[in-house]
């Protein structure tokens, strides 16, 4: 690992912003954050989603959140389970599509209106619902959801198309697709990976994995190359959609948690950026991941680079985000406290009061924005 001192963490990451002074926060849990556009991001908490306007002028380094707007909010009745966003032809962030406990599929603007929802349905009318997991195709007009089935929504018809269940369709967690390729893969909390054909749908192989998948990456830059991020693991694996039963590369970090969002790419696909349990970032270049030789066998690099960065957080990284044109990185930190143990622990150990109590259970969790070089 390469070793970085203070001086060159400030000069790379900067931070502008930070919801510690933000009031409006009242201590709920935010799960994660993401960019919407140039001169926005939204909140994900357990139960709603909020969205922030700000002010970035990337020559002056000068950023102010807009604190005095008429605050943009969707109030969820159940628990948030998964997102996504859906992109327009020109690559602008357009719509976001929700999952949610025992709720239709939501689309939402970017007001955060509700725009269509949809209730996933069977051939005998049993409807489906609290799919785990969501995510757009990004270069076509589909959403793919569900759990222990699959179901694909045409954008266009606007019509859900369930496909039956399947055996090995055992806790889906995530999707990833490339127009490159025929086929699609699904990620599962059952340690599996599933590569399906794109066209009808069909499970093409099942990969055994050690850990519980939760996030799918396939390259756009590098051919044949997808990343896979495990849940409760201290590791990220780079394979070879040719060659799926063996990794490439483990990439390691110290992650061990249950959190669904592993890592990050800048939008050339160069440089992978991932969190740790205390709070430091973590950047792997991968831009030289191989060469094509005219026999046509790889050639990988036998390690990648690593830089470890000391950012001003001291406690769980839980997601990062990247706004590429502003060179802005949103980052989520902190943990849900709601382990019943440690309140009888402060009680019995420091005679706490309730109202004491009840604070220390409160959710300690913040979102940051860096400027970085």
């Amino acid at each position: 690992m390469k070793n970085i001192d203070n001086k060159s963490n400030e000069e790379k990451f900067k931070c502008v912003c930070s919801s510690k002074n933000i009031l409006q926060q009242n201590n709920k849990y935010i799960q994660s954050s993401k960019f919407i556009s140039n001169g926005s991001f939204i909140i994900f908490n357990d139960k709603n989603i909020i969205k922030y306007n700000f002010d970035y002028d990337l020559s002056s380094d000068f950023f102010k959140l807009d604190l005095n707007q008429s605050q943009k909010e969707f109030i969820e009745n159940n628990y948030i389970y998964d997102y996504d966003l859906i992109s327009d032809k020109y690559g602008i962030n357009s719509n976001i599509c929700l999952c949610s406990k025992d709720n239709p599929i939501r689309i939402l603007n970017n007001e955060l209106s509700l725009v269509k929802s949809f209730s996933l349905e069977n051939k005998q009318k049993d409807a489906f619902l609290s799919s785990t997991f969501i995510k757009y195709e990004q270069f076509g007009l589909n959403i793919y959801t569900g759990k222990n089935f699959l179901c694909k929504i045409d954008l266009i018809k606007e019509k859900e198309m369930f496909i039956n269940y399947n055996k090995l369709y055992n806790n889906l967690s995530c999707f990833g697709f490339n127009i490159k390729y025929s086929c699609y893969f699904l990620g599962s909390f059952s340690n599996e990976i599933l590569m399906c054909d794109y066209k009808t749908d069909k499970i093409i192989e099942e990969f055994k994995q050690n850990k519980p998948v939760n996030q799918i990456k396939l390259l756009d830059n590098k051919n044949y190359n997808i990343i896979v991020g495990y849940r409760n693991s201290d590791y990220i694996c780079i394979f070879d959609i040719r060659k799926m039963n063996n990794y490439l590369y483990k990439l390691e970090r110290d992650s061990l948690t249950t959190k669904k969002i592993n890592f990050v790419l800048d939008n050339k696909e160069n440089n992978l950026f991932s969190g740790t349990v205390n709070g430091k970032l973590i950047k792997y270049n991968i831009s030289d991941e191989f060469e094509h030789k005219e026999n046509n066998n790889i050639d990988y690099p036998k390690k990648f680079n690593k830089e470890e960065f000391d950012i001003g957080i001291y406690d769980f990284i839980s997601s990062i985000d990247l706004n590429n044109e502003l060179n802005l990185m949103l980052i989520t930190n902190g943990e849900r406290n709601d382990n019943y143990n440690e309140v009888d622990y402060y009680f019995k150990n420091y005679n706490d009061s309730e109202d004491d109590l009840e604070n220390q259970l409160k959710s300690q969790s913040y979102f940051q924005i860096y400027k970085f070089n």
